[in-house]
């Protein structure tokens, strides 16, 4: 769809009025009433929209070359960057996406239904598998093997308060990072998320937390309304978010942070004992619904296939669908450590955005503004020259009556 182009509206509207004062104002120093009614109320006009016309330009350049002062404001937005880019990030941080927002988006989530969506790629569990066959292997492979099969036993007799198993789990995590496995996992999932992100449902959903997020900051709100004005709408807003997520998905932004998180999570499952507890907690749970129906002793006694793991991946998950305390389990277990991450990270919202409009020059940022506004910021120059014009007849006809 092509915009209308305001700009010449505006232009042809005083420059007609322009005329219609020259040619009207020679009628009426010869006294005629209708070339007086004409030449003032085409001179009012014509004030207005010269005074419009001004105050409109003064907002990204110098009308008529002159400079910014305490008396004749000019280059208001480039002059004002730092505060406008300040509001908006203010905007997205503590309105758009605020703690509040997320934390309640957060409450809804079902993270375990996601991870059964992740895990039915068959690229993941291929890799998920290669994974989980070399680290039982290297377990395998230790030289204390009655000791082994002695923690074995221990843990299928339900002896398993007996084991330290949120230290076990930090070693395979730091196993896994030393072997470079959990790369290629996090690979497949960051490429998983790309590929759901990527949905027409996500912009769509995107897009109408946008639009209420925008309703409910502008509400009852001129300053806010006129910020808004500047922002491109909630589809593009959306389109943009969405374009962001899926470039940080895919550059490995996000892959290296959940690596650094798992590194960190290693090195507090030593040394935290409430999250030992917690930890330990969650793995007893799923010892308890898993392992039990497992022959732990002939995946560790026999040879160890990949394929044994690939035939059994749909069992595994549907156990884990069909267990709802499990499942409950792990979605309170993520919801409070993204909720604590929440509390911590959500100030890195706004820096985001700085970051994003810093490289912006005035040229762009301009460029930007009237891209969006522009043809709005117009209508301000042609309501004046018409309201202008409608008060100069008034008043002539006014000075006329009381004469």
């Amino acid at each position: 769809m092509i915009k209308k182009n305001n700009t010449r509206s505006a232009n042809l509207t005083l420059g007609g009025i322009t005329l219609g004062f020259f040619v009207s104002y020679p009628f009426y120093l010869q006294g005629s009433v209708i070339g007086g009614l004409i030449s003032s109320g085409c001179s009012a006009g014509m004030i207005g929209g010269l005074a419009d016309w001004f105050a409109v330009t003064a907002l990204f350049r110098r009308p008529l070359g002159i400079r910014p002062s305490r008396i004749l404001r000019t280059e208001i937005i480039p002059q004002n960057r730092e505060r406008i880019f300040a509001a908006l990030a203010d905007m997205v941080q503590n309105e758009l996406i605020s703690q509040e927002l997320l934390k309640r988006k957060l409450s809804a989530w079902d993270f375990s239904g996601v991870l059964l969506h992740v895990f039915q790629e068959q690229e993941v569990q291929a890799k998920m598998s290669d994974m989980l066959v070399n680290l039982l292997q290297a377990i395998r492979n230790r030289e204390d093997q009655e000791e082994l099969r002695r923690q074995i036993k221990e843990l299928l007799n339900d002896n398993l308060r007996d084991l330290n198993l949120s230290a076990t789990l930090a070693e395979v995590i730091e196993f896994s990072m030393e072997h470079r496995d959990i790369d290629n996992i996090l690979q497949s999932i960051c490429h998983t998320i790309s590929g759901i992100i990527d949905q027409p449902a996500v912009q769509e959903t995107l897009k109408d937390m946008i639009e209420a997020a925008l309703k409910r900051y502008e509400d009852n709100n001129s300053t806010r309304k006129m910020i808004g004005m500047f922002l491109p709408s909630s589809a593009e807003l959306a389109q943009g978010l969405q374009a962001k997520v899926k470039v940080t998905l895919e550059d490995g932004t996000v892959q290296k942070w959940l690596r650094d998180l798992l590194l960190k999570f290693a090195l507090e499952l030593k040394t935290k004992t409430l999250l030992q507890e917690r930890v330990d907690g969650l793995i007893f749970a799923a010892l308890d619904s898993g392992l039990k129906t497992l022959a732990v002793k002939d995946i560790f006694a026999g040879p160890l296939e990949t394929g044994y793991l690939n035939n059994n991946w749909p069992i595994l998950l549907e156990k884990f669908k069909q267990n709802n305390d499990l499942r409950g389990m792990v979605n309170q277990e993520v919801k409070s450590f993204l909720d604590k991450q929440i509390n911590i990270h959500h100030n890195a919202i706004g820096r985001i955005v700085r970051e994003g409009l810093d490289p912006l020059t005035d040229d762009k940022l301009i460029e930007l503004i009237e891209d969006k506004a522009g043809n709005d910021l117009q209508m301000i120059r042609i309501n004046g020259s018409v309201v202008g014009g409608l008060a100069g007849m008034l008043i002539y006809i006014l000075g006329m009556v009381l004469r």
